[in-house]
């Protein structure tokens, strides 16, 4: 096999070694992504993080992935303000998250170098429920709660909560129809055969 392209995942004993608040059982992320926040930062059982992926927990900010989580190429979560990833989510290629973003009115000044008092951040936890599909290069600002079973269409963009079980797209994302339940019971016999 070619080692020039294959630049392979960390897995769950060697990122224990790097100060992570919680690492759980078969979690492997790429060895070209870039996390800061380490410490600020947990992930549960069976997840895995692919490559170019950025996850920022700096400060009081914290990003927690849930088990049975799959993160993309090139995603980017920005986790100022908290990012919540629920058990049996997955975020595609390309989306960005972010839980900080600055006002662009032209009322403020904009940029994280510049003094507090002269910024006016937008700020808040983005919470993706359990069963979360978010597709291909969405973007979801701060401060919103994707419910349970929802998905995001791709090259959305979301600025306010979604109700459950729905699948909504667009630029701003609308709703186009429900999505079926029947993923709950799959979960079941999936973790029944875990136990086997």
């Amino acid at each position: 096999m070619p080692k020039l392209f294959n630049i392979g995942y960390y897995d769950e004993n060697e990122l224990r070694n790097e100060g992570f608040k919680f690492i759980g059982k078969n979690v492997k992320i790429a060895k070209n992504c870039t996390i800061v926040g380490c410490e600020n930062i947990s992930i549960g059982n069976n997840v895995r993080i692919d490559a170019y992926t950025t996850i920022t927990a700096i400060g009081n900010g914290f990003v927690n992935i849930g088990s049975y989580v799959h993160i993309g190429t090139c995603v980017l979560l920005i986790g100022g303000s908290g990012i919540i990833i629920e058990d049996f989510c997955n975020i595609s290629h390309g989306t960005k998250i972010y839980s900080k973003a600055d006002d662009l009115s032209g009322e403020y000044l904009v940029n994280p170098l510049v003094p507090e008092k002269y910024t006016n951040v937008v700020s808040g936890c983005v919470t993706l429920k359990r069963y979360c599909m978010v597709a291909t290069l969405c973007v979801i600002l701060p401060n919103v709660t994707i419910q349970e079973g929802t998905v995001l269409g791709a090259l959305s963009l979301l600025t306010r909560s979604l109700p459950e079980w729905s699948i909504f797209v667009g630029n701003p994302a609308r709703k186009i129809r429900k999505r079926s339940k029947k993923l709950i019971e799959l979960e079941k016999e999936l973790l029944k055969d875990n136990t086997k």
